[in-house]
């Protein structure tokens, strides 16, 4: 990402922290777990199709940090939604 933005990584990294008061990898992975939710309360697809949109290495992986971000599992959110 810094390249793309031609700036340093630690200036990249500052900058970011500044406008979020999260890391860059804590950016991103909060972005991907919000747009999970999204698409499981739409609840066309499944937990894995879903993780596997989204770059995780594995379902199971996504779980367990859509868990830690909103304290429940995807397929208890998923539920809720429907």
């Amino acid at each position: 990402m810094a390249d793309i933005l031609c700036m340093s990584r630690p200036t990249l990294y500052r900058k970011i922290n500044v406008v979020s008061s999260l890391s860059p990898n804590e950016l991103i992975n909060l972005t991907r777990l919000r747009r999970a939710a999204e698409l499981l309360a739409q609840g066309n697809l499944k937990i894995y199709e879903i993780s596997n949109m989204l770059g995780y290495s594995s379902a199971q992986h996504f779980s367990r940090n859509f868990q830690k971000q909103f304290g429940i599992t995807p397929s208890e959110f998923q539920n809720k939604k429907s």
